[in-house]
């Protein structure tokens, strides 16, 4: 029998509007989950179990929307004006937003509620949070949306919001295990998400089903406020979103991005076979020219973005930043205006490139990370595969179907050549339909729901 805190967001959904569970018990559920294993895992920022559960009671008593019945995570780099928003730093400590971040404001409005905060790098960037990965607390769960990826790996969130400027959504999606969705740059508002570098930031999703993306994509594309920082609109949204046709699949060779591992290349062959198996047409394809350096050109826009917007938030507390974000800001001061201006020139070209390879690929197949998730909680992992579909402002997730014989996740990245989110998600809609294991259970290493009492030398 499934315990409620295993439901997806949509079985969630539908077991509150049938009435086969209230959203106090849902919620109730959820915070039992975080009780048992979080003090192990530490996925949560900041959270108001009292709070979530007077909400849910108020959400049974008067319905809030179409989303009555779906628990959310949201990661420490998003405003809500009723929990502490730190960015990650402890320059923030204590620092409580008036208001919530558009997206939230959204989600709430639609009936969705917040279970709480979620860890984050610092200013979702390098530097590690206190996280672990739910499938092997020796690893890190990647980063930068820590806390989202493992919280959802986990169960104890069915969905969560997380960003992307490098590969922040994509690789810690990769090394616990689910989707983690960053949609076309644009789709929705980043009003009240910490600036980071404004040709590249994008608010992602993370979920364990298909049809969770589609659920909250449907509930934020559009959402007022979208396209700011000057990004590109999205594509009208198409509400329904239903299996289709089998359609064509491009295996991309990226040994100019970056080499990885075995495991890696059995994950990419497994998930093309499984495609062409249920009719999918699966081709290999050379890297284009103009896509050589994608994940340079992702580097150079992003240190000179953050040394601007880094100043002119902290102003001379930039100073006290970490190592790590320090070297990101030299980089950027040091970075000539010609160098960048160039750098935007040639994603310009590469995105022309991803519009000719769009007539005649559906989506394009490539590694996520470079392999499994690095042992240690010193890194987050290499974000260099996730750097191109970052700077060229195109869909891509990561696809939860492979794992090696340990259990450990290996992640494979399906990146949309055009900027059209709901034909994309349609897609891997019918791309999950192709494996029957698609689901991906709730994962915790056994050690992380042992009683804290009996970790002793830990």
């Amino acid at each position: 029998m499934t315990e409620l805190w295993e439901l997806s967001g949509a079985g969630a959904v539908r077991a509150v509007a049938t009435g086969r569970a209230t959203v106090g018990q849902i919620a109730g559920a959820a915070i039992g989950r975080a009780a048992d294993i979080d003090v192990h895992l530490g996925a949560w920022r900041a959270r108001d179990d009292a709070a979530v559960a007077a909400r849910a009671k108020q959400l049974d008593e008067s319905p809030g929307g179409p989303l009555t019945g779906l628990l959310v995570g949201v990661k420490d780099v998003i405003d809500t004006a009723d929990l502490p928003t730190g960015y990650g730093s402890e320059l923030f400590d204590g620092h409580q937003p008036e208001a919530d971040a558009a997206a939230v404001a959204t989600l709430r409005g639609a009936g969705a509620l917040v279970l709480g905060k979620t860890e984050t790098t610092e200013f979702a960037m390098f530097r590690p949070t206190r996280t672990r990965n739910p499938v092997d607390p020796g690893r890190t769960p990647g980063g930068s949306s820590s806390g989202s990826a493992a919280a959802v790996a986990s169960g104890m969130a069915p969905v969560a919001l997380g960003t992307q400027t490098a590969g922040s959504v994509v690789r810690p999606a990769a090394y616990c295990g689910v989707y983690g969705y960053k949609p076309a740059r644009g789709w929705t508002s980043t009003a009240g998400i910490w600036r980071l570098a404004e040709h590249l930031d994008t608010l992602g999703l993370f979920a364990r089903r298909a049809a969770d993306l589609a659920l909250l994509y449907g509930a934020l594309a559009g959402a007022a406020g979208a396209g700011a920082h000057g990004a590109p609109m999205p594509l009208t949204v198409r509400p329904t979103l239903r299996p289709g046709a089998p359609g064509r699949v491009a295996l991309l060779d990226t040994a100019d991005w970056a080499a990885v591992d075995g495991d890696v290349t059995d994950a990419l062959g497994h998930v093309a076979d499984r495609l062409a198996d249920a009719g999918w047409a699966v081709e290999a394809m050379k890297m284009p020219a103009s896509w050589r350096s994608l994940p340079g050109l992702q580097e150079a826009i992003m240190a000179v973005e953050v040394a601007h917007n880094l100043r002119a938030a902290l102003g001379c507390r930039v100073d006290l930043v970490s190592d790590a974000a320090r070297a990101i800001v030299e980089r950027g001061d040091a970075t000539p205006a010609p160098t960048y201006l160039a750098a935007l020139d040639a994603v310009v070209k590469a995105v022309a490139t991803a519009a000719a390879l769009g007539e005649q690929f559906d989506l394009l197949l490539c590694p996520s990370a470079c392999g499994v998730a690095p042992r240690g909680l010193t890194t987050t992992g290499d974000p260099v595969l996730c750097r191109p579909a970052t700077v060229l402002g195109l869909p891509a997730v990561n696809l939860p179907y492979a794992r090696r014989r340990d259990g450990l996740p290996v992640g494979v990245q399906a990146l949309a050549p055009r900027a059209d989110d709901p034909a994309f998600l349609a897609d891997l809609v019918t791309i999950e339909a192709a494996f029957p294991a698609a689901e991906v259970a709730p994962l915790a290493h056994p050690a992380l729901a042992a009683d804290p009492s009996d970790q002793k030398g830990t």
